[in-house]
């Protein structure tokens, strides 16, 4: 299994491909080195990829009114900026380089290419994508309750 497939393996959006499904995305990879300082991308930006730490660290921030927010420091092997492939948004926050490295790239025009061509493969990266964010809206419901309670109990 080459690198690159490897890597890809380890993202939950391909973690159900086969060795042959995994090379097909693979094809579509674009690699890019980065020096800390580099934004991948800023919150506001139209989006056009995901992205995926192959070596090296990204700080996630997001700006309010009146400051910023270190929401996630992300290293090798962690991924960032998939969302909006499905609803076509603008970044929700920016990504910084903060330790030099390389990021993999997928195109999202390319991953819909191959998502239109191989429906098999799509068929598990949607469903990949709908398990993660029944997990993510599990957990911000739980979340959100647990602040409510908490907050009543507060008056």
């Amino acid at each position: 299994m080459s690198n690159t497939n490897s890597l890809l393996q380890n993202v939950y959006l391909f973690k159900d491909l086969t060795l042959k499904e995994l090379e097909t995305v693979s094809n579509e990879v674009k690699e890019d080195s980065f020096v800390a300082g580099d934004e991948i991308f800023m919150q506001g930006d139209v989006a056009k990829a995901l992205y995926i730490v192959k070596h090296g660290t990204v700080k996630v921030q997001h700006s309010g009114k009146e400051d910023r927010v270190n929401v996630a420091t992300l290293g090798s092997g962690a991924h960032f900026g998939e969302m909006a492939f499905l609803d076509g948004e603008k970044r929700s926050a920016s990504v910084v380089v903060t330790e030099r490295g390389e990021i993999v790239r997928i195109d999202f025009q390319d991953l819909h290419k191959v998502l239109t061509a191989h429906s098999e493969i799509a068929t598990k990266v949607y469903k990949s994508l709908a398990h993660f964010l029944c997990g993510r809206l599990r957990v911000t419901t739980t979340d959100l309750s647990y602040a409510r309670e908490k907050n009543l109990h507060h008056f």
